[in-house]
């Protein structure tokens, strides 16, 4: 127990937090590892149904247009290119970063998906993690049954008040046998625990503010579609300090790309690498003197390689007729979809989204 008498900051003696006291004398790669968890086949392919369900409304939503739809982004934009003189971009206004996150509950119900939107509100933290689990703090104001009744949309006032705070507005439809005990139990028992079964499905490897929502929530697990250098593992440092401590709040399971057999994972990783060694020679962007070099992430997402990726998964998820595992199910909640039920939900979404032409909130939430 030496550790907790260690100085901190070279200032006065205090006492080391629990959940880092067991790695308090061990290597950094001891932190940020990861008790092995393997994931069955089963279990991956139905990770991959929400994943590029995920990466097909990216896909759909998709705009390169980060410095404006006019100017010169080169040869990594050129299949995005509408006219050339002058030289104008598809996409229109650029609200925020190609990044996009999804929600989906226990039993396989899309909750919902926000995009990051940056852009339109002149702010760098309104990441699509953070605003997606707002926005679902926030359903029982904005009730959206996708599920329900197509034909005559509904004002949240419309619906009865048990269903306006009912979890996972967007998720249910108005049959009540559809009301869980276990939503019930969940709600009975207060935000704290509200998402302790959902998994948050999000394009690139989350933030420390996104994990840190993510863990405030009690969300179950994370699983990112591409790794970013640049956040340092914050999601593993995360989850071991906070799985260690008494307190309750745990930082969800980081689950990378290559843990669900996902290949698209690393021809992003691949082509971000790419992009970088070539982006100092070949500049992203000009106008007139200005001139943009900068290896950035965000940047790599505009090109026609992210473009060409998003776009045969969209194209894979269209194709998908029948899952290898139709009949899996998790064991538990014994209400959760098939995989075949789940495969089925993904592209009724897809189509749902489509016809509302929504990118998320519209909105602070």
């Amino acid at each position: 127990m030496a550790a907790r008498d260690s100085q901190r900051g070279g200032a006065q003696a205090e006492e080391v937090p629990p959940g880092l006291l067991p790695f308090w004398d061990k290597t950094v790669q001891h932190f940020v590892q990861l008790d092995e968890l393997p994931i069955a086949p089963p279990a991956q392919e139905r990770h991959r149904i929400y994943a590029l369900l995920l990466m097909a409304l990216i896909a759909d939503r998709w705009n390169g247009n980060k410095y404006g739809e006019t100017g010169d982004y080169g040869q990594w934009r050129a299949g995005q290119l509408l006219t050339t003189s002058p030289n104008v971009y598809s996409g229109g206004s650029y609200l925020g970063h190609n990044i996009a996150a999804l929600a989906v509950d226990a039993d396989g119900r899309v909750i919902d998906f926000d995009f990051n939107h940056n852009e339109v509100f002149d702010s760098s933290v309104e990441h699509a993690e953070s605003r997606l689990i707002r926005r679902v703090f926030a359903l029982n104001q904005v009730y959206d049954p996708w599920q329900l009744d197509r034909e005559r949309p509904r004002r949240a006032r419309d619906v009865p008040a048990r269903q306006r705070h009912q979890l996972f507005a967007t998720a249910v439809t108005d049959r009540a046998e559809l009301v869980t005990a276990r939503t019930a139990e969940r709600v009975a028992s207060g935000y704290s625990t509200l998402l302790s079964d959902v998994t948050v499905y999000t394009s690139l490897e989350p933030c420390a503010q996104c994990t840190g929502i993510m863990c405030l929530a009690s969300v179950k697990e994370v699983v990112y579609l591409q790794p970013d250098d640049g956040q340092f593992l914050i999601g593993n440092i995360m989850r071991r300090a906070t799985k260690a401590q008494p307190l309750g709040f745990t930082a969800p399971r980081p689950v990378s790309g290559t843990e669900i057999d996902l290949g698209y994972y690393n021809e992003l990783a691949t082509g971000y690498q790419e992009f970088m060694r070539r982006v100092l020679d070949e500049p992203f962007y000009r106008k007139g003197d200005h001139t943009i070099r900068t290896p950035s992430l965000t940047s790599f997402l505009c090109t026609d390689a992210a473009y060409r990726i998003y776009g045969q998964a969209r194209a894979e998820l269209g194709r998908w007729k029948a899952p290898k595992y139709p009949e899996h199910r998790p064991e538990q909640p014994e209400s959760s979809f098939t995989n075949q039920q789940a495969l089925a939900l993904a592209k009724d979404f897809l189509q749902y989204l489509r016809a509302i032409q929504n990118r998320g909130t519209a909105h602070r939430v």
